[in-house]
């Protein structure tokens, strides 16, 4: 009698399960190398670990989505619930290769590496299922507005956005900037009731009805105008405004305050036409992470308006 065979279902997935849990802090993808031999055991051992293997999706092209569907039709079908790519430029183009996502049942989560691409232009996505409730964008190194317009439009059944970022957009002067803040620097920031984005992410996302957590990772540079109250961090409300804004108008406390106003929704101009906070209806928690950059950022060279048109 075949030992192997012999053994539960259930005991097999499960140390498919385990042998697959050495993850890749980036890809979430363990090696093949960590199921290889269990798959050539037998057929049946094979499905269950082709099935476990392809829950995460890696891919670099959206070619190769198409190939491998075609091989195995259960990807598409219910085996994968994760969705990694890194998208590229066309040759000889701006624009980003397409995933078309068509057929994806069990598909839950995306998450996109930014690093070779932009996606003010394009969000390289198309046929999206509503079953996708989770989308991470890592290293968007120019995260404008146009962005989570984008997020909005493409994937509008949302719970829950992750950005990982090198910059963060400033609400006051509209462009993207690299962190700096004064130490001691709180490892998080948590604001509750919808609060904490940027005004222009806010109000770009804001008919996302499901969407209720965002997580935003950023970099930071060692710098002195930006200083957090050590017994309450949250109490500026600061959600992306970078140093040189803060040095120039946070000095004006009528200024300070009426701007503090507006990342709550609240109009403190008498009715004057400024864009006030408007958050996600099922919004409930921002949350920000801070990591220290090995090596600091001395200026921005490089500025980006963003026309505030709605």
């Amino acid at each position: 009698m075949n030992v192997a065979l012999a053994l539960p279902i259930e005991l097999v997935t499960a140390i498919i399960d385990y042998a697959l849990a050495a993850q890749d802090s980036l890809t979430n993808k363990a090696s093949w190398d960590s199921v290889s031999p269990l798959s050539l055991a037998s057929k049946i051992y094979r499905t269950l670990v082709l099935e476990a293997w392809f829950r995460v999706l890696l891919t670099k092209d959206p070619a190769d989505v198409s190939f491998i569907a075609s091989k195995f039709r259960e990807i598409r079908s219910s085996w994968t619930r994760e969705l990694f790519c890194k998208p590229q430029l066309l040759d000889g183009s701006q624009d980003l290769e397409v995933w078309d996502l068509t057929g994806f049942r069990r598909l839950h989560t995306v998450r996109v590496d930014c690093k070779s691409c932009s996606l003010a232009r394009q969000f390289p996505f198309r046929s999206v299922p509503l079953s996708i409730t989770e989308l991470e964008l890592l290293d968007v190194y120019w995260p404008s507005p146009f962005v989570m317009q984008g997020v909005a439009d493409i994937f509008p059944a949302l719970r829950t956005l992750k950005l990982r970022l090198p910059r963060i957009w400033c609400g006051l002067c509209n462009t993207c900037s690299s962190v700096r803040f004064a130490e001691p620097v709180p490892p998080k920031l948590v604001y509750s009731e919808g609060l904490g984005l940027p005004i222009h992410y806010a109000r770009a996302m804001s008919h996302m009805q499901h969407l209720r957590t965002v997580h935003i990772t950023v970099s930071y540079s060692s710098g002195t105008q930006i200083q957090f109250n050590a017994n309450n961090p949250t109490e500026d409300l600061w959600s992306g405004e970078c140093d040189r804004c803060v040095e120039l108008l946070y000095g004006d406390k009528d200024f300070h305050d009426r701007w503090t106003a507006r990342k709550k929704g609240i109009d403190s101009a008498g009715g004057k036409g400024e864009r006030l906070y408007i958050k996600p209806p099922a919004l409930a928690t921002v949350e920000w992470t801070f990591l220290k950059n090995e090596v600091d950022e001395t200026s921005d060279e490089e500025q980006e308006d963003y026309d505030d048109e709605e």
